[in-house]
């Protein structure tokens, strides 16, 4: 059979032949001739005559080959166009500063009534956006930085909070600085209200930004940073769920005019940079498998490292020294009467995590100050401020895609090579000793050449974030 199916092929070829001044050029052409389909790849023999291979598609991953002289006779036939494949640089995108910073301040996003206040005055609440210039890109990542204070004090315009932010957006990110409302009495009831009016006001930031069509935010990439409070509150934005609020919460000391309903997330977060925060309810870590970077002393004096209470650490110089004192003692022999509940920092933050394998990456250090970016003269340690924005770009960089491009050849059809492209944006493909029969954004059909030296299927291109991939199949 096989025979008689060459004696065909033989014929059909020469029946294509015509008289002409010139050979066929060398190269690979496409044939196809009734049910006869393959590749003809024309070269010279030893003695300089015109030979030929055709590979012929049988529908398997390998074709049947017969050898062809073609005695100075030339085919019309289709020359066999290479698809376009190179491989695509990522620039270092999100990693490294690549783009000039654009600024925008005082951007309202919500605004609210304090029942507290005896004229009821409405106070704004506001954010300034950092965004990348001339990025050219489709859709970005966007990171909410949220300053620290200890729900007291402490401003989105606060100098590590804007430099940080600035990096960022160099990287590639919409950078999101947020005010969030601050202030309350020494009771946990007070204070439980305070984290939740911040989780509020985080929440509501984002679904704010996520309507603003010109920053391009891609709101499968929605990443959390914060120090001190800013870090309570970011943790809280990617695990805090409805059914984990205290009982406590006074919905009635606050009342929002025109953002606020209860936390209406409408978005996942998708890792969290902790920068000495905590959390005060360790079972909302088992809401979600979010990846976390934390920083934090092993001694800080404000935010416990491992278990224990806010601002039980060593008292410090401008501290009531009074008052602090009166607030250790009754957090030793009446725990209940302590302002803030029991808090779990870094240390057990990460060991949660990764018991529930989650990916969690846990920074201590032996320095005895709670804000790690400031020396004890108060100036900024550039060098580890620094170090701490390189390690979170890396530890968010590599957790931009959820599903990473993985190349696979369909076990029912060894012809076909198929990728996940949920994320994927462009892709090219290249096949080594075969030929592309067809393709789409996802899928190649190839044919492979049993004379090649070597046989594997690539494919390389841009995710929707902006970082590209390559993989490759050797067959």
């Amino acid at each position: 059979m096989r025979n008689r199916l060459s004696f065909l092929v033989i014929m059909a070829l020469a029946g294509l032949m015509v008289s002409c001044s010139r050979s066929v050029e060398p190269g690979l052409y496409h044939f196809r001739s009734g049910t006869e389909d393959g590749f003809l790849r024309v070269g010279l023999d030893s003695l300089g005559r015109e030979e030929a291979v055709f590979y012929r598609n049988t529908g398997s991953l390998w074709a049947d080959t017969t050898h062809l002289v073609l005695d100075g006779k030339k085919l019309s036939l289709k020359p066999y166009e290479v698809p376009e494949f190179r491989m695509f640089s990522d620039r270092d995108l999100y990693l490294n500063p690549l783009f000039a910073v654009g600024e925008t301040q005082d951007i309202v996003y919500g605004r609210v009534v304090r029942n507290t206040s005896s004229d009821r005055e409405t106070e704004d609440l506001m954010l300034d956006i950092y965004y990348p210039r001339n990025d050219r890109a489709d859709l970005r990542p966007l990171m909410v930085m949220l300053h620290g204070g200890g729900f007291e004090d402490g401003d989105k315009r606060d100098t590590t909070v804007v430099e940080w932010c600035r990096h960022f957006a160099s990287l590639g990110y919409v950078v999101s600085s947020v005010n969030y409302r601050q202030g309350y009495r020494r009771t946990v009831e007070s204070t439980d209200d305070a984290l939740y009016r911040a989780l509020k006001d985080a929440n509501a930031s984002v679904r704010f930004l996520l309507k603003r069509d010109s920053l391009l935010i891609d709101r499968e990439r929605i990443f959390a940073s914060g120090m001190d409070a800013g870090a309570i509150t970011a943790l809280n934005l990617a695990f805090m769920r409805e059914e984990n609020l205290p009982e406590v919460i006074q919905e009635n000391e606050d009342t929002t005019v025109v953002v606020h309903q209860p936390l209406m997330r409408g978005f996942d977060v998708r890792a969290v940079a902790n920068l000495w925060g905590a959390v005060t309810d360790t079972s909302i870590l088992h809401n979600a498998a979010i990846p976390v970077i934390s920083f934090q002393s092993r001694n800080d004096p404000v935010v416990p490292y491992g278990e224990g209470y806010p601002y039980d650490g060593p008292v410090e110089e401008d501290t009531d020294f009074f008052r602090a004192a009166l607030e250790a003692l009754l957090s030793i022999f009446l725990p209940d009467a302590h302002p803030f509940r029991k808090m779990f920092g870094a240390g057990i933050i990460d060991r949660i995590l990764k018991s529930g394998h989650v990916s969690s990456e846990l920074h201590a250090y032996d320095a005895e100050r709670h804000d790690l970016f400031y020396l004890e003269d108060g100036t900024i340690d550039y060098p580890f401020f620094d170090s701490v924005k390189e390690m979170t770009a890396r530890f968010f960089s590599s957790r931009m895609e959820t599903s990473p491009v993985s190349l696979r050849q369909d076990p029912e059809d060894l012809q076909v090579f198929v990728i996940n492209d949920t994320e994927v944006q462009t892709c090219l493909w290249k096949v080594d000793g075969g030929v592309i029969l067809g393709k789409s954004s996802d899928t190649i059909r190839v044919l492979l050449f049993p004379d090649a030296p070597e046989h594997s299927v690539s494919v390389s291109g841009v995710y929707s974030s902006g970082l590209t991939f390559f993989e490759t199949v050797d067959l």
